[in-house]
């Protein structure tokens, strides 16, 4: 099945695409050739970008092509191209865009190499006139070659940093100091611009950009007759990679090529090197090639092929997104224009679950070192950085608590140990992030290291149950006058901001409850009698525990541990959640749904006539809610927040009013991000939820209202699935979403029904007869480290609820549906209930 998209534009609809390799460059490029090029928040080659500057595409890539005196530009903005016909397409991993007119025919292939920074470019000029026209090529790129902080800051002063030089079929940047957040340091890293063609013979350089410009403008440039020869150097301007070559005369039909770099290196003689390497034909492709094979490999270790053709072929783009957010964090794509990169914590934890599906060999390393961001009081870093281990208080070093952020880690834990059956993570032994915040981010203190240290200064580690049993005891103790968790400085909803007094959530006591019987299950699977826990962890074990007297005691750690029977351990957890999901069950469900959360005022924030579906996924995705709950909660909430032709299920009612005793999410417009958006993580995991309750019809309805609208043209979701659709149905935030892993394991294990469970499967799909093609759907996923496919029949195109399992063949042979291990695809009939 192909994964190649194809679409015609007429208008620039603001489509992007994200190319990258493992290295580390990233960029983001559209049809127009706007988008930028970067490695991190302080090496951009190309200007940062935004999204409004996805309709001004001039200060990034062009070509300018001169024929017969008059100017036509590789990213089509000039007069003479405004009903230039354009061919959009990508696939893993490129972009090509083929731009045509009576004139000229553009046709441009765009990617990364896996083994070089350099983005590159096959550019293919053709005559499609009936004459022969005179045609002269310059390249056009301004070379940015600074930190995005510089955009506004000190913008002239860091040109005056440029050592400019004209070197054989390219130009060359290197800065010799950096101006950042960071202070001033030594530059050491070189950006260029290289351009070379078998038809095409350099005749000159324009290294400067006020030179390229000479009295005019990127749109209307007078100084492209303004060349320097060979070995030129200029210091102290803002630089433009724009190579000129000598005039030559196109014949009716020909066609040249052009080949263009655009890199960023370690050393000049890198630099050369690499661009001399890429830029031929033989090498263009061969590196592509190799491009693609990386990023097809990757998609085929989840394959799912259900319902039609095209929602197969968008899964498969589903499955890369997890990698594009893992690569680009949160800051390095024109929507998300904030933070220096790196992910938040609860970011973290979500794209694990798609690397776990995935079989990925990192997954185990990232797992455990993704642990020693836990403080000693249950709190943890909120900011992770690129390398393992690396964690910050916070994007702008303001640290926040966000309430959700301890349940995270159990639910990842325990798909790692379903997937594997390797319970005996639970006891291996981890350290504890250390910085100045104590008691839970209210206080804070000097520190000399940020790994947690006992009273001696020795650096102290516990296992992973601890960690896990740490946060959560904490984050179910944190509660509010109501007896629901606080909502400290936000929850999973960032923009619930401004009730750090009074504010409880509803929506995440169900999920630390629940985590809690969870976590007395693992902990009775562990083949050992006594549990080792630091010692003041007992105190939130206690019947009364008091939270104050417990971050007072972690304050001064002193490393001490104790033994409790598991046995023990495990009736209290069960006890605690039991307390709590009754609690919720008799003073949190009303009107046919469950409350979400007390604004800054103590007092609910929804009325009869008004929901938050945060709460109602929370209770169905931790089972919470009784069966005849959630039957009323899939009723009341569909009736209240849910419009298919925007994408299905919004984040909120409209409270039609700026709640500032709740948070910033209330000052965007309604219908926008976290203000009632169709926000996809969020409706993905209530379609999950309601699968879990066999609720399968409001199930299918709420994920494949987000696909489909996401095909829709007017969506303007070029591939894959948004962070949200706005109040048009809009996709916004494309690409970088954690409703992508949330996806693949809503089909994956509730659709398709690879239900793992310490290491045993058993299937138990939940097809509708929607959901076949040709009678037949399959998934190809990793099932005991490795590769296979499972089809399910159903020649009788029986519903949900009307089929049984009537038998299950591998290898030909008949199979009991519980397995440890498999040796060959799986086929499953499916036939009438008896």
């Amino acid at each position: 099945m192909s994964t190649k998209k194809s679409i015609q534009l007429k208008t620039n609809d603001g489509y992007y695409f994200p190319l990258f390799n493992l290295s580390g460059l990233r960029s983001s490029i559209t049809p127009f050739f706007g988008g930028d090029l970067k490695l991190d928040q302080h090496h951009y080659a190309l200007e940062p970008t935004t999204e409004v500057d996805l309709y001004n595409n001039i200060f990034s890539r062009n070509v300018v092509f001169k024929i017969d005196g008059s100017l036509y530009f590789l990213n089509g903005q000039t007069a003479l191209q405004q009903q230039d016909e354009l061919t959009y397409e990508a696939d893993l991993l490129y972009q090509r865009v083929v731009r045509n007119n009576q004139l000229l025919k553009l046709d441009v292939i765009s990617y990364i190499p896996l083994d070089a920074n350099l983005e590159l470019h096959e550019i293919k000029i053709t005559n499609q006139a009936s004459r022969s026209f005179q045609l002269e090529v310059t390249t056009a790129i301004p070379i940015y070659a600074r930190s995005a902080d510089n955009l506004r800051d000190h913008r002239h002063v860091t040109s005056l940093l440029n050592q400019i030089e004209v070197v054989d079929h390219g130009i060359l940047v290197e800065p010799t100091l950096s101006f950042d957040e960071r202070g001033h340091q030594k530059n050491d890293t070189i950006y260029s611009v290289f351009a070379a063609s078998e038809s095409l013979t350099p005749r000159g350089y324009i290294p400067v950009l006020d030179d390229y410009i000479k009295g005019g403008s990127l749109h209307f440039p007078k100084g492209l007759s303004k060349l320097s020869p060979l070995g030129t150097v200029v210091n102290g301007y803002e630089a433009i990679g724009a190579i000129g070559f000598n005039e030559i005369t196109l014949k009716p039909g020909e066609t040249i090529t052009l080949y263009l770099s655009i890199g960023i290196h370690q050393s000049k003689n890198q630099a050369i090197l690499d661009a001399k390497r890429y830029l031929n034909v033989s090498n263009f492709y061969d590196g592509l090639e190799k491009s693609v094979n990386f990023f097809q490999n990757y998609v085929s270790g989840l394959k799912f092929e259900t319902t039609d053709c095209e929602t197969s072929k968008q899964l498969s783009w589903v499955v890369l997104q997890p990698m594009l957010r893992r690569y680009f964090g949160n800051s390095y794509l024109p929507h998300h224009d904030y933070g220096h990169g790196g992910r938040g914590w609860r970011d973290l934890w979500q794209d694990l679950l798609s690397l776990i599906m995935m079989n990925d060999d990192s997954v185990i390393d990232l797992l455990y070192n993704n642990f020693q961001g836990v403080r000693i009081d249950g709190s943890n870093a909120t900011i992770i950085g690129d390398k393992p281990g690396e964690f910050k208080a916070d994007r702008n070093m303001i640290t926040r608590v966000w309430s959700d952020h301890g349940a995270w880690p159990l639910l990842t834990t325990k798909m790692y140990i379903d997937e594997t059956g390797k319970i005996d993570l639970l006891l291996k032994k981890q350290y504890y992030f250390m910085d100045q915040f104590t008691h839970y981010t209210k206080k804070t203190r000097l520190y000399q290291k940020n790994i947690q240290t006992d009273l001696k200064g020795k650096p102290y580690q516990g296992t992973i149950l601890e960690h896990l049993l740490l946060q959560n005891l904490v984050g179910h103790h944190n509660i509010g006058d109501h007896g629901f968790v606080r909502l400290e400085d936000a929850d999973w909803n960032d923009g619930l901001d401004m009730a750090h007094d009074k504010g409880e959530t509803i929506a995440f006591t169900h999920m630390y409850a629940s985590n809690l019987e969870l976590l007395a299950n693992m902990i009775s699977k562990l083949e050992i009698d006594e549990i080792e826990i630091f010692k003041d962890l007992a105190l939130l074990l206690e019947e009364t525990p008091n939270l104050s007297h417990f971050f007072d005691s972690v304050a001064q750690f002193s490393g001490v541990t104790i033994k409790m029977k598991k046995n023990d351990l495990v009736e209290i957890l069960k006890n605690l959640a039991s307390q709590r999901i009754s609690h919720l069950h008799e003073h949190a469900f009303f009107n046919e749904r469950y409350q979400s959360y007390f604004n800054n005022d103590g007092v609910d924030v929804d009325s009869e006539n008004t929901m938050n579906l945060t709460g109602q996924t929370m209770a169905l995705l931790s089972q919470t809610a009784s069966p005849t709950q959630a039957g009323f909660i899939a009723s009341k909430t569909r009736d209240l927040l849910f419009n298919e032709q925007i994408g299905g299920y919004k984040l909120n009612s409209n409270y039609n009013q700026v709640l500032t005793n709740m948070g910033r999410a209330y000052g965007f417009a309604y219908g926008h991000k976290e203000n009632g958006a169709v926000f996809s993580h969020m409706a993905v995991m209530y379609a999950y939820g309601l699968y879990q309750y066999n609720l399968v019809s409001y199930g299918r309805e709420t994920f494949m209202s987000l696909l489909k609208r996401a095909q829709s043209s007017e969506s303007k979701v070029f591939l894959g699935i948004p962070e949200y659709f706005n109040d048009r149905g809009v996709g916004m935030y494309t690409y970088l979403t954690g409703s992508a892993s949330w996806m693949l394991k809503l089909i994956r294990t509730e659709v398709f029904g690879i239900q793992m469970d310490y290491g045993k499967l058993r299937l138990s799909p939940k097809l509708k007869k929607e959901d076949f093609i040709n009678h037949q759907a399959s998934i190809t996923t990793y099932l005991f480290n490795e590769l296979r496919k499972v089809t399910y029949h159903n020649k009788k195109s029986l519903d949900f609820g009307f089929y049984r399992i009537e038998s299950i063949q591998v290898n030909g042979k008949s199979v009991q549906n519980e397995f440890t291990q498999i040796d060959g695809d799986i086929e499953v009939i499916l036939d009438e209930i008896l």
